[in-house]
């Protein structure tokens, strides 16, 4: 069951970010932008990433730091993006609800854009009892690839990626 009451708490309340520890899709990201380019931050937590890219619009449900405070789903972009993270956010809910949220965030998109992804594999392993609660998504590469494949973009890599704790999954999508 998908219950965006329960992650809201989990995510405002109990979570903590490790952005900085990650190799692939944490502060290295910042690079990969270029002067003038948009960027969505979709489920931003902490908003982490603002005060290093000039252009950035940071949506979560769950934390303050926001600069929307709403779901993808209920998101309304003002602007088309040319750069996407979803870092840890496109994690939670079975059948078409990860798809409904992708297809979201690509409406969200310039045509020729790009998409940075951190994903957990279906791992139950965050520093809280509650993670237990948390339904996750059964990530995996096949995944990442078809879904880049089903909404018009190249899966151009994918590696594993840890914040020395927690395995996760980086992929990098592009459409041009």
């Amino acid at each position: 069951m998908h219950d965006q009451k329960f992650l809201n708490y989990y995510f405002g309340e109990v979570w903590k970010p490790t952005t900085a520890q990650y190799l692939y899709s944490g502060f290295a990201l910042v690079d990969k932008i270029q002067p003038g380019e948009w960027v969505l931050d979709v489920g931003c937590g902490h908003n982490e990433f603002k005060d290093h890219i000039e252009n950035l619009v940071g949506i979560d449900p769950a934390c303050e730091q926001a600069d929307v405070i709403t779901t993808i789903e209920d998101y309304r972009p003002r602007r088309k993006f040319d750069v996407a993270f979803c870092l840890g956010s496109l994690n939670f809910g079975q059948g078409e609800i990860v798809p409904n949220q992708i297809s979201k965030v690509v409406s969200c998109m310039k045509p020729k854009s790009r998409i940075y992804w951190r994903v957990n594999p279906g791992l139950y392993d965050h520093d809280s009892d509650l993670c237990e609660s948390c339904d996750f998504y059964p990530w995996d590469t096949d995944l990442l690839e078809y879904f880049a494949h089903c909404n018009g973009y190249k899966c151009v890599r994918i590696e594993e990626d840890s914040n020395g704790r927690n395995q996760r999954l980086y992929a990098e999508w592009v459409r041009s």
